[in-house]
């Protein structure tokens, strides 16, 4: 099965292939590699696995840095980093700032899917 994705991609996967022809796919690999990059630090995996386990599309930022016991700067740090890859969508309601996943973003997606218990 391994070899089926090397090949997918014109990568042959041993000395007799020959490698398929790339075709174009409608996926920015830029994006999604970005998107994967901001969610990989542990800090950021907490507050993602939190956002998929709250009982709510949305959470507000206070809930996420009391119950995870981190500094309120070093979540909105982490917060920024995945809204900015496009991971998470944000909203302001008078004083409080809400976050969730962004529903258009592939990764976003697959990581709500594999951090839901």
């Amino acid at each position: 099965m391994q070899n089926r994705y090397y090949t997918q991609f014109g990568i042959p996967n041993n000395k007799n292939m020959k490698p398929k022809k790339a075709t174009k796919s409608n996926i920015d690999w830029n994006a999604l590699a970005e998107a994967m990059k901001s969610a990989a630090h542990p800090e950021r995996l907490a507050i993602l696995h939190l956002m998929c386990n709250c009982g709510c599309g949305q959470i507000v930022v206070k809930n996420i840095y009391e119950t995870l016991h981190l500094e309120q700067s070093i979540t909105s740090r982490h917060l920024g980093i995945m809204k900015k890859s496009k991971l998470l969508k944000r909203e302001v309601r008078g004083r409080k700032t809400l976050y969730g996943f962004n529903s258009e973003s592939l990764t976003a997606q697959c990581i709500k899917k594999l951090l839901t218990e």
